[in-house]
């Protein structure tokens, strides 16, 4: 456990949020150990705070004091250390940090519980209580109070509908779920007024289902004339070309994105791009490698020579005849990463729309990518390593930027009664319709 957090100091100099000690892998190692708590937490500033609980007894949205024996402000300490971080985005290392504590405590301690002490939100006394771990094979059941599924991209009109009925009813269920449990839906993305799309990845889930559900989406936002909120609360980010898909939903200027690929080959990169190169796509690539942007792209990675590096320049996107004209407005937090952080970028420099929410993960210059998990052979931590820039914009200096900040600053989220709900309001109150509904 501490060379996991002496790693990963050490790759925090570099200030890559794509390169640092695999969180997901040692995250699983503690919970096979010791087991899983149903527990969310919030670091402000140098507070910790209880998000979501799915304990018995342990109130939501209650300042932390100490945890096994220990103030909270050292375990804040090092789950910051433990943080991915792009440039100095703090409120973006303090979201992701926040995922560290429970993992942290019990590896760090030797213990398959949490001893926590907390502010009775009544009293003002300090309460304090234990909560035993719960072995793997019953996590589906213990996280169920707190936990929500929905499909990558997934749309809210304003009178509560989704996109299908099949939508609808899930949503049903989990609500008649969460009411049962004493805790509502935490993430909100019901406005009145507008048309919500939450998009949670730009990888996860199939290629057709993305962007049919884009379309049909957009499509019906469309037909009922309202405003359209895009929703990267949470968004890692993933494959540039769907975040450029959504891009060219509601572009209205031509605009680089990216803009160019620095990439510099190694023996892994090599492997992996041949792979990929050589398997079914191999004839198209050849084929339009002189017209397709992506074409050029898998053909550029596969034959570049060893430890050579080379920059790949991409045309402008063009802007779609039937893109959405009317009113945008974006809603970021410190989780959204690279993708979205270019996205976001390009919403805020083409004036297109507004950004809600807090400083995201990551500058509008752009970012790195391509990651590739290695396992370092003495200790046996596994690490993120990108070997890729993709550039969103031209930049002559990249330690001097500095992340997407919003147009619209909303301070603490991730509360139920924060100031979100109403920024939307007033935004959606303050545009106006770009054209009558269609019949």
């Amino acid at each position: 456990m501490e060379r996991i957090l002496l790693a990963n100091k050490l790759l925090q100099v570099l200030q890559d949020s794509h390169t640092a000690v695999s969180a997901y892998d040692w995250i699983w190692a503690m919970e096979k150990r010791h087991g899983t708590i149903p527990i969310r937490w919030a670091l402000e500033g140098r507070a910790l705070w209880v998000l979501d609980s799915g304990l018995p007894g342990l109130p939501e949205e209650v300042r932390v004091l100490a945890i096994n024996g220990r103030e909270a402000e050292l375990w804040i300490d090092e789950a910051l250390a433990l943080s991915t971080m792009e440039g100095p985005s703090h409120s973006a290392t303090a979201r992701t940090g926040a995922h560290n504590i429970t993992p942290w405590v019990l590896g760090s301690t030797q213990q398959n519980s949490l001893t926590i002490t907390w502010v009775d939100a009544e009293s003002g006394l300090p309460t304090t209580k234990t909560f035993d771990a719960v072995p793997l094979r019953h996590a589906r059941k213990a996280w169920a109070p707190i936990s929500t599924r929905r499909p990558v991209v997934d749309w809210i009109f304003p009178d509560g509908s989704h996109l299908t009925q099949r939508d609808d009813k899930r949503f049903a269920k989990e609500d008649e779920r969460l009411a049962n449990s004493g805790r509502g839906r935490r993430i909100h993305t019901n406005w009145p007024g507008a048309a919500t799309v939450k998009i949670t990845s730009f990888s996860d889930g199939p290629w057709w289902s993305y962007h049919n559900r884009l379309a049909k989406g957009f499509d019906k936002a469309k037909s009922l004339g309202v405003p359209v909120v895009i929703d990267l609360r949470g968004n890692p980010g993933g494959q540039s070309p769907r975040m450029e898909s959504l891009w060219r939903h509601v572009a209205k200027t031509r605009r680089h994105l990216p803009y160019a690929l620095v990439a510099k080959q190694s023996p892994i990169t090599a492997r992996a791009n041949g792979r990929f190169y050589k398997r079914l796509r191999k004839r198209w690539v050849d084929k339009h490698r002189d017209t397709s942007p992506d074409a050029r792209y898998i053909y550029t990675m596969a034959t570049l020579p060893l430890g050579e590096t080379d920059t790949l320049h991409f045309s402008k996107q063009g802007v779609w005849r039937d893109a959405w004209k009317g009113p945008v407005a974006v809603i970021i937090d410190g989780e959204s990463a690279s993708a979205s952080v270019s996205f976001a970028g390009a919403i805020q420099s083409t004036n297109r729309g507004v950004l809600i929410g807090e400083p995201c993960l990551g500058p509008a210059n752009g970012t790195m990518g391509n990651p590739y998990m290695r396992r370092l052979p003495d200790s046996g931590i596994v690490v993120s390593i990108s070997t890729a820039v993709y550039m969103a914009q031209p930049c002559n200096n990249w330690g001097e930027t500095t992340p997407v900040q919003p147009d619209l600053p909303v301070d603490a989220m991730w509360r139920r009664q924060g100031n979100l709900d109403n920024t939307i309001r007033d935004w959606v109150t303050s545009t106006h319709r770009t054209k009558p509904p269609r019949p």
